[in-house]
């Protein structure tokens, strides 16, 4: 046991039905995602019905719209995980639930782009729901078990991330993308009942040193003791560049879509999917609903055997590795000729991708001071917001300057860079290591009825 042991081997009986726990915040993480994915995928869409027509424009919107939630999240998501760790990470959650809840449903009477994108701004620094779900998930499980946690907790987004842009994709071409938005805000608000009234935060927060009362010392404080850890620093990075890999290339996939249109085909504007015993031609919506869904659905899969997979070869080697197949999966996804390769290619992506960001999060969580777990995770919504504010930006100036193809080999080479760089900078934390090393515990099976 490490010198922290002590206090943690008081506090292991302060985590009863920590399962129960995971299982409602769970729920409340999916209920909430499910709606941001039932608009997100299709901002490139609502801002043409906003009257910008010019698919270059279309492309610049929309990586502005997605990199000022960026930006305001990365300058508050610091801050309000800090504050997680003074006042409490539940509150914190329920702050980001009711804060995108209502921004998103203001985005559903926007009349134009431009309060578009103010809303979005203003959504980034009250949302952050994944990074404070996982703050309150990290500070009230046992430390062994956090990377089965974090990996569960990590489904609800991607399953989120499967079934919304399906639903949103079928409601938004039957509909409208407006009454989208409508929809997203009522899921957020039962995600927000259901936080309220069943979980339960079991670890205090942390009291602030009495220099600190009063003012900003104390958050500045808990912020500077998960920077003082180095490999808290060099995991953050690369949570950093494991995101940017999702929003550099998610926006321009819709006009990826829209470029397979009337081929393979299809009508002019359809895109056709062959996939065994099923062929459809589909609107582009419908067609970008469906590759958002499997990357979510196998994504998911990825997320349930990190843990496992973790346990086995370590999370340093896990998260490395997939990030290596990942990368390499791009250079076919950027020479896709039919939307049917398209999508499976991205689904295989997403088989690895998947299980990049859980099994960081899990490192992040074990590397961290303890009963700063709020902190740390603010820093690395702090990160995920940052690749979201450059990597658009970035994705479509690319794309601009290269063409779409250019994107997915960009980022083919960055996530192979990275998993060869940072190996030799990161260490196996000591709590998985040791657990790995164990023997397994042998159960018990007596020959008579008990």
């Amino acid at each position: 046991m490490t010198a922290a042991d002590p206090a943690g081997a008081a506090a292991a009986p302060e985590f009863p039905g920590w399962r129960r726990n995971l299982a409602f915040i769970w729920l409340g993480v999916f209920v909430g995602l499910l709606g941001a994915n039932f608009v997100f995928p299709f901002i490139p869409f609502f801002i043409k019905e906003l009257g910008v027509t010019d698919e270059a424009e279309v492309a610049y919107w929309t990586g502005l719209t997605a990199s000022v939630t960026g930006l305001s999240l990365t300058l508050t998501a610091p801050i309000w995980g800090a504050l997680a760790d003074r006042f409490g990470r539940k509150a914190m959650f329920l702050r980001a639930l009711v804060g995108a809840g209502i921004t998103i449903g203001l985005m559903g009477i926007a009349q134009s782009v431009w309060q578009l994108v103010v809303l979005r701004f203003v959504m980034g620094a009250f949302a952050g729901t994944m990074g404070a779900a996982a703050a309150l998930v990290a500070a009230n499980t046992p430390r062994p078990k956090v990377g089965y946690a974090l990996g569960t907790l990590q489904t609800g987004l991607f399953a989120a991330n499967m079934l919304g842009p399906v639903m949103g994709g079928l409601v938004a071409a039957n509909l409208g993308i407006r009454e989208s938005f409508f929809f997203c805000a009522s899921l957020y608000a039962a995600a927000s009942l259901l936080a309220f009234l069943f979980v339960r935060e079991h670890a205090p927060p942390t009291p602030a040193p009495a220099e600190g009362r009063g003012g900003g010392a104390g958050i500045i404080a808990n912020l500077r003791a998960v920077v003082r850890e180095r490999q808290a620093v060099v995991v953050l990075v690369l949570l950093f560049v494991l995101w940017l890999s999702t929003t550099y290339v998610r926006p321009v996939m819709p006009l990826s879509i829209d470029g397979f249109a009337g081929t393979d085909g299809a009508p002019p504007d359809r895109v056709h999917l062959t996939l065994p015993g099923w062929t459809a031609d589909m609107r582009e919506e419908a067609a970008t609903g469906f590759v958002f869904g499997i990357i979510g659905l196998t994504s998911t899969v990825a997320a349930l055997a990190v843990a496992p997979v973790g346990q086995r070869i370590g999370y340093r080697n896990a998260v490395l590795g997939a990030a290596l197949v990942a990368g390499l999966l791009y250079i076919p996804v950027a020479l896709a000729r039919t939307f049917t390769s398209f999508f499976l290619f991205f689904g295989a992506v997403g088989l690895f991708q998947g299980a990049m960001v859980p099994g960081t999060n899990a490192l992040i969580a074990a590397s961290s001071p303890e009963g700063k777990q709020g902190s740390a995770f603010g820093l690395a919504a702090s990160m995920q917001s940052l690749a979201l504010l450059v990597g658009p930006l970035a994705g479509g100036a690319t794309a601009g300057i290269l063409g779409i193809e250019a994107v997915y080999a960009v980022i083919a080479a960055v996530l192979i860079l990275a998993a060869i760089v940072v190996r030799p900078l990161i260490r196996e934390p000591e709590v998985f290591a040791a657990a790995r090393a164990a023997p397994p515990v042998p159960r018990e099976r007596p020959s008579g009825a008990e």
